[in-house]
């Protein structure tokens, strides 16, 4: 990996910075302290991994709402650009991440905080977790380790100190994986337990099988006979029904013919009687038809018809002159009452009752164009008082947020919330002063507003007064309009009754046939009355002579249907009596019927109650075998589980067996073995960069098994607390290249292309500073980036960059 620019916006001492471009070599960054040196290494931190565990308030400028961190970089062929923004949207709120932008040789796509990290740590091949609250070990202990951080790692306690370089190393995957193991076994152990007590009674299921699957044949053979019986039984109990159905239906024919000789003897009877009645209604018909219906009959033809008109057309003709008579009258009412009102509507309208419809309809037209013309008017009047309105009162407004930041200009602290220059004195008077001259422009406005909205509303009462009498011209004008047609209305009913009144002499014409005066009418009423009346009783006549030529065939009907009735039941007693004989005989022959069939019963019952027997002892040896056979399939189903959870327990034995003789041991002897290789190397990498910044030939170092460093002066251990301060320096950077070479070496995703030391040379004399060009050239690392205060470092270096602050802003520049 290789840095190639980076760009701050509001983040800690950084306002807005220029873009820096990180060439290759080794570059020194150098100021003084608090000038914004290790902001940059936070910032290139957070571009790559995000905030990790520190807050974002710590990295957003204070009193800034938003700030981001652009960093571009290459890995292999590829440029990446990643850019990651912080946001407070309250004052005293937290800070937060929003979504980012990552870029891959020119395309770029937006991400959340955690998606990005995903991708970087998959850019720079790190094998770490994704959690976003978590820092990159890899790029801490292989590319960048703050000071502290590194000071931190010497003072720890061993045991601390070991697993901090395991997660480095990349050995606590040994531990964790043996930890595991031990968990999985003690796991394994118990389920062997349940296993084995679940599998202990294997052999007593066995034995049990053996005596249930006995008694299954037994009941088996058992059940075989007694079906065996049964079918035997069965048929014996067929033919002994159908000898009883037979004889039954004998019992039947036989219950039969004793019912039928009564009934027969009775029918005779009933016949013989309802022939006596046949022929005395014969006799009783005769004498009504001679004595009674043929006299009414030659009374009834001898009555003449008066006329040839129906009752109905004689009934139409009253009618219709009634209601002529009727008409004409109410008509002559109406006619009197509807001139009254002609009279009373003229009266009303006065000098309006000869104008038109249509001409009051053009003058209501006009009068409507010339409202809405006014109400559009007053309309659009009242729209411009409304703004002049609101003018007025957003000045007021403005004024008041004047007057209010006119009276806080004494606290608002050292910066003017404006222009952000320093705020003294003489900048607080030209504030008032400004904020006086913008009130008063303000007064002298809204003062002649005011007196604008005063007219405007003056003109809007008179516009109204205006409107308000044209709509009263409106309604009168529409009352006139309606009393006209009312009127025309009038006029039109009171012509249609004169032509009524004219079409009834015609009327009453052509249906009487002939002329008549209206004084004449009774008498054709009369006429025609006196007629309908003789027409109703002839017709009468007539209906009563069909009804007794009715009565009269009736008689003659009934007396040829009886005689045919007397005839068909003479024959019928005859039939009858000879069933009677029949039936007689018949009798005699089936007398014995009942005590044959009494035997059958005796019969069938007993060979019903012996079947019964053996269809009680089918169900209940099969009912017996059922549940062998279910009891076998249940001890079966168990013995199949059981065998198939033996298996299970040899497999689980031999898998605890496997990880406690040869896994968990193995991984320890791998922990030991790949923890000596990485001592034996850190030990001598320390040693190497130890002799080269220490040249005093009786100090030695070394690294313990506890990877603590030991110095030794002419054989004798010194404690590091009471080294020098160049000294201590010294063992933290030897300490830290070492640790840096590891780490490289073991994270296969890091190429030893880049390396960044933060204040390397804190302590160290002038000597020893010169001691850095000669590790730098030991170390041939394409980037090299170094943040110190120490301005001697600048002569060993390819690039200097200058950190300086300038009233509270952080600036990078490029010495020449």
């Amino acid at each position: 990996m290789i840095f190639k620019s980076l760009l701050l916006n509001n983040i800690r001492s950084y306002k807005n910075s220029e873009p820096i471009n990180f060439p290759i070599g080794t570059s020194l960054f150098e100021g003084d302290i608090g000038s914004g040196k290790s902001t940059l290494l936070m910032a290139i931190e957070f571009a790559l991994f995000g905030l990790g565990n520190q807050k974002g308030d710590s990295l957003l400028r204070k009193g800034s709402k938003k700030g981001s961190v652009t960093l571009e970089f290459g890995v292999g062929d590829d440029n990446y650009l990643v850019q990651r923004s912080l946001i407070r949207k309250e004052n005293d709120g937290p800070v937060r991440q929003e979504k980012g932008i990552l870029g891959m040789n020119g395309g770029k796509i937006e991400l959340s905080p955690s998606e990005i990290k995903e991708k970087i740590l998959k850019i720079l091949n790190f094998k770490e977790p994704l959690n976003p609250r978590a820092q990159s070990v890899i790029f801490r202990y292989a590319v960048y380790t703050p000071q502290e951080e590194m000071k931190y790692i010497l003072s720890q306690k061993p045991d601390e100190r070991l697993q901090t370089l395991r997660k480095a190393f990349g050995i606590e995957d040994y531990k964790i994986a043996a930890e595991n193991a031990n968990i999985l076994s003690r796991s394994i152990k118990d389920k062997l337990i349940e296993l084995k007590t679940e599998t202990k009674d294997l052999d007593d299921k066995k034995q049990e099988l053996f005596v249930l699957k006995g008694n299954l044949d037994a009941n088996k053979t058992k059940n075989t006979k007694s079906q065996a019986r049964g079918e035997e039984l069965d048929i014996l109990q067929k033919k002994q029904k159908e000898t009883l159905e037979k004889l039954q239906e004998s019992e039947l024919e036989l219950k039969k013919i004793q019912t039928e000789i009564p009934h027969l003897e009775k029918q005779i009877s009933e016949k013989e009687k309802l022939t006596i009645t046949y022929q005395n209604e014969v006799k009783t018909c005769e004498e009504e038809n001679k004595l009674k219906f043929i006299p009414q009959i030659e009374a009834l033809e001898k009555i003449e018809q008066p006329t040839s008109e129906t009752e109905e057309n004689l009934s139409s003709k009253l009618v219709a002159i009634r209601k002529i008579i009727k008409e004409h009258d109410s008509l002559k009412s109406n006619l009197a009452l509807l001139n009254d009102s002609k009279q009373s509507t003229e009266n009303e309208l006065g000098e309006n009752k000869n104008k038109t419809s249509e001409g009051l309809l053009r003058e209501k037209d006009a009068l409507i164009l010339t409202i809405k013309e006014k109400y559009d008017a007053f309309k659009l009047d009242k729209e411009q008082l409304q703004k002049i309105t609101e003018k007025i009162y957003k000045l007021d407004v403005e004024k008041s947020e004047i007057i209010k930041k006119l009276d806080n200009v004494d606290g608002l602290g050292d910066l003017c919330p404006i222009c952000g220059s320093t705020l003294n004195e003489e900048h607080k008077k030209n504030l008032k002063a400004e904020s006086d001259e913008k009130i008063r422009k303000i007064n002298s406005e809204s003062k002649i507003l005011s007196q604008v909205e005063l007219k405007g509303k003056k003109q809007l009462e008179s516009e109204e007064i205006e409107i308000k009498t044209l709509e009263n011209n409106l309604n009168d004008l529409k009352l006139v309009i309606d009393k006209v047609s009312r009127l025309d209305d009038l006029k039109n009913k009171i012509n249609s009754i004169y032509t009524k009144l004219n079409s009834f002499d015609t009327d009453l014409k052509s249906i009487i046939d002939g002329s008549v005066e209206f004084n004449e009418t009774d008498k054709y009423i009369t006429h025609f009355e006196t007629l309908l009346d003789k027409l109703k009783e002839y017709n009468q006549s007539q209906k009563d002579l069909e009804n007794v030529k009715y009565q009269f065939k009736k008689n003659f009907d009934k007396i040829k249907e009886n005689e045919g009735n007397i005839v068909v039941l003479t024959a019928e007693i005859n039939s009858l009596k000879q069933d009677l004989v029949t039936f007689q005989t018949k009798l005699d022959e089936l007398k014995n019927i009942p005590n044959e069939i009494a035997e059958v019963k005796f019969n069938y019952q007993k060979t019903e109650e012996e079947f019964q027997a053996v269809k009680e002892k089918i169900v209940e040896t099969k009912t017996i075998v059922e549940k062998l056979e279910e009891d076998i399939s249940k001890v079966k189903d168990e013995i199949n589980k059981k065998e198939s959870l033996k298996k299970q327990l040899d497999k689980f034995n031999d898998y605890h067996i496997w990880l406690n003789d040869y896994l968990i041991p193995t991984l320890s002897l791998i922990e030991k073995h790949v923890m000596q290789k990485r001592y034996e190397e850190f030990n001598c990498d320390f040693q190497k960069w130890f002799s080269i910044l220490i040249e005093d030939i009786s100090k030695t170092a070394k690294i313990d098994e506890e990877f603590t460093p030991i110095v030794e002066q002419d054989g004798f251990e010194q404690d590091i607390n009471y080294l020098s301060g160049g000294e201590k320096t010294s063992v933290a950077l030897a300490y830290r290249l070492a640790l840096n070479n590891i780490v490289q070496k073991v994270s296969t995703g890091m190429k030893s292309n880049l390396l960044i030391l933060d204040e390397p040379t804190d302590g160290f004399s002038r000597e020893q500073l010169y001691k850095v060009r000669e590790i730098l050239n030991e170390l041939d690392c394409p980037q090299v980036i170094i943040v110190s205060h120490e301005r001697e470092l600048g002569s060993f270096a390819d690039n200097v960059f200058k950190v300086e602050k300038i009233d509270g802003n952080s600036c990078v520049t490029l010495s020449g």
